[in-house]
């Protein structure tokens, strides 16, 4: 199963996707800083268990490719896929910061939330980012994604500070309840 994009390939994301520029990415705190799972040290075992159980029954892992050139760049995952409720969790990572500011986020979304809806047939897909991160946020509005409320003081960021959580959501006026 793969999703295609304009510029992208989304494939289902195996342990046999892990590389050394993941792992690496998984661990800086450039590209972690702004998520939950900067909270441990990755190693390869972790990210395989990470990777397979990210692919059960209620949650699908999709690694993000480049058409132009193959390489993988990020990662995007519907997650607690709740069937009768018709909604899923939706997160992201673009590990590749050379690829960060083209829009690919963009367009993994749009591509995923299609996907979720067309598919997996859901009604709604939620997502949360920090309010200080100012590029998931221009990301998820050009994706059409609606705030839909702010956890105030949500996640704590180190040094006695937190930060809030802003909650968004895509919802399917097309879908058959």
């Amino acid at each position: 199963m793969e999703l295609i994009t304009e510029r992208l390939i989304l494939k289902p994301f195996f342990p046999e996707h892990i590389n050394d520029t993941y792992l690496s990415a998984l661990n800086d705190p450039e590209v972690m800083g702004k998520t939950e799972a900067r909270h441990r040290v990755w190693d390869r075992d972790i990210a395989t268990d990470f990777i397979r159980s990210a692919n059960q029954s209620n949650s699908q892992l999709f690694a993000v490719f480049l058409k132009s050139d193959g390489r993988a760049i990020g990662s995007i995952r519907l997650f607690e896929i709740h069937a009768i409720h018709k909604r899923a969790e939706l997160s992201l990572l673009f590990y590749d910061k050379r690829e960060w500011g083209k829009g690919y986020g963009t367009e993994s979304v749009k591509a995923i939330v299609e996907y979720g809806f067309r598919d997996l047939g859901l009604h709604r897909i939620v997502a949360d980012y920090y309010a200080t991160n100012k590029g998931s946020a221009t990301m998820f509005s050009k994706a059409g994604f609606e705030i839909e409320g702010i956890f105030k003081d949500h996640f704590y960021v180190g040094d006695g500070k937190y930060v809030d959580s802003v909650r968004i959501a895509s919802v399917n006026n097309n879908s058959l309840i």
